[in-house]
């Protein structure tokens, strides 16, 4: 093929491109989003409320207030209070803290989301797995990732199926503070198996993210329903990068909020572990 074929075939194609318009429909009325998580440690857990917006709204995110909030454990009921400073932030007593094996039920009502003038109500159930033991964490720089690894020693219990969630703090401050950062894993390589620094997150170079010499990094470990490690799953894979380029705009993922609300209310046992970056490296 000579020179001025190719050109004469480039020039065509770019020739014959047109403009193409996508209608994309507006979104129907806005749904209630709830996420709320209750751990074993004590203190003032969070449940948060607001109201669906389209894929491509830039606007910011409308909470929900003056709702009403009951947490039952099976052995009380407790209240929780709007934040006055946050609305749609509404709280546990701060001496509250969540307790192995028991089950839990959120009702929340006095929600006019579509503002119809009709008082809705929501639910959402579940219970609190135990997570497993925390012996340590460590912390490498990967020069070959060009990122820092966080591990973790433990030991899974081979009788039972189960799942985790790992978040790591950085000096205090949680690093992994998004749900597109969260780590939910299955116990298919872990089950049964001691855990010797075994990588269960990581801060990317690349991404801006980075561990200095000298930084207590402290690694999380919590014990979830297999319910909330598919919400996640869900999660990470709509927001992700999406292949091909025209793959469809992330569809909401179905958590465990009655009544057609988005969002997912869990709740988990966790265990911590610190450890002090010394500079060591690794190369894979």
């Amino acid at each position: 093929m000579n020179a001025k074929y190719l050109i004469s075939m480039l020039m065509l194609l770019l020739a014959c491109t047109e403009r193409v318009d996508f209608e994309l429909d507006e979104a129907g009325e806005p749904l209630l989003v709830v996420f709320g998580e209750i751990t074993s440690d004590t203190l003032a857990h969070e449940v948060r409320l607001s109201k669906s917006a389209p894929y491509f709204s830039n606007q910011e995110v409308e909470m929900v207030s003056d709702a009403q909030l009951s947490l039952n454990d099976g052995e009380q009921t407790i209240q929780l209070t709007e934040d006055p400073m946050r609305p749609g932030i509404y709280q546990t007593p701060a001496n509250y803290f969540g307790v192995v094996g028991r089950k839990y039920r959120l009702d929340i009502s006095n929600v006019d989301v579509n503002s119809d003038g009709e008082w809705e109500t929501y639910r959402a159930e579940t219970v609190m797995k135990p997570t497993a033991p925390v012996y340590g964490a460590a912390v490498v720089y990967n020069v070959s990732w060009e990122g820092w690894e966080v591990g973790v020693f433990s030991k899974d219990n081979p009788a039972t199926e189960d799942y985790y969630l790992f978040k790591v703090y950085q000096n205090g401050v949680l690093a992994t503070d998004s749900l597109h950062n969260y780590r939910a894993v299955d116990d298919r390589f872990f089950n049964g198996n001691e855990l010797q620094g075994a990588f269960v997150q990581y801060f990317d170079e690349e991404k801006g993210e980075y561990v200095a010499k000298g930084d207590t990094i402290t690694l999380e470990m919590a014990g979830i329903t297999k319910a909330y490690y598919e919400f996640l799953v869900g999660v990470d894979r709509e927001t992700g990068t999406k292949v091909p380029l025209f793959s469809g705009p992330p569809a909401n993922v179905k958590g465990n909020i009655s009544n057609g609300a988005l969002g997912f209310f869990a709740v988990m046992e966790v265990e911590r572990a610190s450890t002090i970056f010394t500079g060591a490296t690794i190369s894979d």
